[in-house]
Order: structure tokens, then sequence, then C-alpha cells
């Protein structure tokens, strides 16, 4: 189940741009879909402060070894060269000593700094969002519950059948 999780969960939601004057919505071929959200969004806003606020949660099922928690990832901000910023998952994440270390999820499309299948460290300041699966239900996951709360019934009935995600 792991193989189908992780790539359910990679599918998802690539990335949250916040820039002005791009489209709500970039469709890709073979890729994930980009959902631009602009940085004074209150929803979001609210979404990646609930999940700074929340991190030791994260870091606690990271560290349970409990065999329900998988596909553990963390949504880092990256700065774009246009003065804007794009929100990326990094998957695969383990805690060395005090360090999340993981693996870019998603192709990026606005910043250079980062490819498709980097290993990084992640930037605690710069963490947007994080995720794992309790019994391949979504635990965190804030961003995308907001972008899916703003789809209308038509378009989360699709986004539900691309991904398949089930929340907790």
């Amino acid at each position: 189940m792991k193989t189908i999780g992780t790539y359910i969960a990679i599918a998802l939601l690539a990335l949250s741009s916040c820039k002005e004057n791009r489209p709500s919505k970039v469709e890709r071929a073979g890729e994930p879909n980009v959902y631009n959200v602009e940085n004074d969004d209150a929803k979001m806003n609210e979404a990646i402060e609930k999940a700074k606020s929340s991190i030791q949660e994260f870091t606690t099922a990271l560290e349970s070894d409990n065999p329900d928690f998988d596909f553990f990832a963390l949504k880092q901000k990256f700065e774009t060269s246009d003065g804007g910023s794009e929100h990326i998952w990094i998957q695969d994440i383990q805690l060395i000593d005090s360090d999340f270390i993981g693996i870019v999820g998603n192709e990026p499309v606005y910043t250079n700094a980062i490819e498709l299948g980097d290993t990084i460290t992640v930037d605690p300041a710069k963490i947007s969002d994080w995720m794992y699966y309790e019994n391949n239900l979504i635990v965190g996951g804030y961003t995308i519950r907001v972008l899916r709360d703003g789809l209308t019934e038509e378009e989360k009935a699709q986004f539900d059948a691309e991904n398949g995600l089930l929340f907790k």
C-alpha cells in the first residue's frame, strides 16, 4: 500500500505558488496540477500557521515508529526570481539529529533553487505544511484542505477521483 499511497500524495497538490497575476490553476501533462494562491489569502495563511504551530505532532509521529503511520512529507517555501514563492512537497522525510532530510517530490514550476528528486535539508523556518498517512487517512495536509475546500462541488469530485485522498 505504501507505493500506491506515495504515488497518490505526490500526484495531488504539487505546489501552491503565492504570486499575483498567475492563473489559479496550472495543468501540466503528466505532472500534478499547480494551484496558485495570493500571498494575502487569509485561509491559506491560517493553514500555514496551523501547520507551523503543530509541527511537533508531525515530529512525534515520525519518531514513533508506529506501523500505522506512513508517507511523511513536509512542504517548504522556496523563493522565486520574480520575488514570489513556490511551496513544494518534500517526501520520504527522515529526522537526522535535529534536521529533517527528504527528497523533492514535485517538479518545480517557478523556482530554480531545487529539482525533482534532489535530497535536501528542510529549512524549519520555511515549512508551510506537513502530512502523513495514518491507516491510509491523511493527518495534517492543512494547505491541501484549504485548496480542496475552495473548489466547486464538481471540481471537488474531480479532485477526489484523481487523488483518492481521505482526511482524518
